[in-house]
């Protein structure tokens, strides 16, 4: 039974911390997401830069 209570505070302690961080955090910082790449510009989609990721071949 102790268990549980301490499961309990535990899990009211993390809900807590998470409602503060949630509470600091500016609402349109919460999820960013960048599009394009920082080295070209070039739109990526959230994926590698095809551009800037190329191997370069060899003796090519």
């Amino acid at each position: 039974m102790v268990i549980v209570w301490i499961g309990i505070a535990v899990g009211v302690l993390i809900v807590i911390a998470l409602i503060m961080k949630l509470m600091r955090t500016p609402p349109h910082a919460a999820v960013t997401f960048e599009q394009r790449c920082k080295k070209c510009g070039s739109k990526t989609n959230g994926l590698k830069c095809p551009r800037c990721d190329k191997k370069p071949s060899f003796g090519v």
